[in-house]
């Protein structure tokens, strides 16, 4: 009897351990049981969020949560994201053991369509990182019809679309800086349509005049970030991407 009452005493202490050790769930989140094994000791929560249906124009939000599941106290150093149209801010940059601090996003949807996938990550002072991935559906707006006003070249997009064409000369360089966002690596296409094997003149031409809010025109004298020489060198580097691959 008294190696029982033991042994129920023990697995009290157990559970005890097991509770006080266990990472708490931010507040209306259960803790994600789908999450993949990391020694990351720090996540997102929800590491997928759906940010449901928005107009284009209109700033989307979303408030995630950073939940410290190591032993010690978390020191953010930073959110990160791959454009400028996603701005985050944080509650605390330390958490302790066990605890949560909020992350809220905001996306500007200017000039976007369609369904959009946007990755932000967390940073902390050891260089650790944690994603969470947003998704949502941008609904077309029928007042958009300026083509020239709050596009892609202006407001947060401009980080992205239009600053860091300066100064390139060659194609490759110039797609990376300013494409590769919308159309993906080597013009695979990813929220815009693939681009390799295309005509030189025919790129040459939408990127000198435009076809919409999403792909308005880039040459400077339209309000875009490219020369005449960018225009050329871009043209002539996608026409000569093999189509196959």
């Amino acid at each position: 009897m008294k190696n029982v009452r033991s042994l129920l005493v023990l697995c009290m202490v157990l559970a005890g351990v097991v509770a006080c050790t266990s990472p708490m769930a931010p507040p209306g989140e259960a803790a994600d049981k789908t999450s993949p094994a990391t020694d990351v000791p720090f996540l997102i929560q929800p590491q997928h969020f759906d940010m449901g249906e928005v107009m284009e124009g209109e700033e989307a939000h979303a408030r995630l949560f950073v939940r410290n599941t190591g032993l010690f106290t978390l020191h953010i150093a930073g959110v990160e994201s791959a454009c400028g149209c996603t701005v985050s801010s944080l509650g605390n940059r330390e958490v302790p053991p066990g605890g949560f601090t909020t992350l809220d996003v905001h996306i500007d949807t200017t000039a976007k369509g369609d369904a959009i996938r946007k990755k932000v990550t967390v940073v902390d002072a050891l260089g650790q990182r944690a994603d969470a991935w947003l998704t949502l559906r941008v609904r077309e707006n029928p007042h958009a019809t300026d083509m020239g006003a709050r596009g892609i070249f202006s407001g947060k997009c401009a980080a992205c679309h239009a600053a860091p064409a300066a100064g390139k000369l060659e194609g490759g360089t110039i797609y990376a800086a300013v494409c590769i966002m919308c159309h993906g690596k080597a013009g695979r296409g990813a929220y815009a349509p693939r681009l390799r094997g295309l005509d030189a003149d025919a790129v040459r031409n939408v990127l000198e005049k435009g076809i919409s809010r999403r792909m308005p025109a880039f040459a400077k004298r339209e309000g875009g970030p490219l020369t005449p020489m960018q225009i050329v060198e871009l043209s002539r580097w996608l026409s000569g991407l093999d189509e196959g691959r």
